[in-house]
């Protein structure tokens, strides 16, 4: 079988991969060769693979796929800096003991040398996550807290509405009293103003007394049942305390979020500068 020491080169005819004649190109048994090799080896429309000898259909080498695998490595061979040969005899030759050229190992120790620092890299910002998760479930905490506090003082709001409703039905019905008894001592007085005689204004002057007295009894309720003290103590800090909320609120949304330009920064260095311009305030 075919070595495969030098993957930049075809192992029928040792010439390198080029982007014409040739390209590196798969077998479906999975050996790679150059499409010259291939086309100068189909016969009577088969071809063996020179590697393994295993036979395939085929009467031209364009129906075998390209191996853009093969063709990524060639460009990251080109690309890549190779060790000097006067500090070669410095570095130890554990390319041949490891099947590899000296091109090849070098190659190898840049990409293990990249892999190294992706690690660390990986390592540097999975931290960053971490801490960061921490911090995100802190605010979800948080906001679930607040959620608390705000469900408790919608539930108080209502139970300040309903007062308020109880509030207004007592006013409505004793202002409806009021009005009524106005209106009888409106007549009253009418009345008192035309009576022509004794017989006539000894029960008027009677019923006057009546209505008087109902008038003290309805000031009297008046002053005794308005206001209700737990409803416009409620009502009053219940409001205050909502508005305290509704400004924080509205100040929030009007924030205009930072724009971070500063790439290099990391998670959490980002995380402070954001929270860090916004001013806290406790809901109370």
């Amino acid at each position: 079988m075919m070595g495969n020491d030098t993957p930049e080169e075809c192992n029928v005819c040792y010439n390198n991969y080029d982007e014409e004649l040739r390209r590196p190109r798969t077998l479906p048994c999975g050996h790679t060769f150059c499409t010259q090799c291939i086309e100068d080896t189909i016969n009577n429309a088969q071809l063996n693979c020179p590697s393994c000898r295993a036979e395939h259909s085929a009467t031209a080498a364009n129906q075998f796929p390209i191996c853009y695998i093969v063709e990524a490595f060639i460009k990251k061979l080109k690309d890549t800096h190779f060790t000097p040969v006067g500090e070669v005899s410095a570095i130890p030759d554990q390319g041949h003991t490891r099947g590899f050229s000296r091109k090849l190992l070098s190659v190898v120790r840049e990409q293990m040398s990249s892999v190294n620092n992706h690690i660390s890299k990986y390592e540097e910002v999975l931290s960053q996550l971490g801490k960061y998760q921490q911090q995100v479930r802190d605010w979800k905490t948080q906001h679930h807290q607040l959620q608390d506090k705000l469900y408790d003082l919608m539930e108080q709001n209502m139970a300040a509405i309903e007062l308020l409703e109880q509030e207004d039905t007592s006013v409505v019905n004793m202002t409806t009293e009021g009005e009524e008894g106005k209106k009888q001592l409106e007549t009253i007085l009418e009345c008192l103003t035309i009576v022509n005689s004794a017989q006539e204004v000894v029960p008027t002057i009677v019923e006057a007394d009546q209505y008087n007295v109902e008038a003290e009894d309805w000031i009297q309720k008046c002053q005794a049942l308005f206001p209700d003290v737990n409803t416009a103590y409620t009502s009053v800090k219940l409001q205050e305390t909502i508005k305290k909320v509704l400004d924080i609120t509205t100040e929030t949304g009007a924030t205009t979020v930072p724009v971070l330009e500063d790439s290099g920064s990391t998670i959490m260095e980002k995380v402070e500068r954001i929270t860090g311009e916004i001013p806290l305030k406790k809901l109370t």
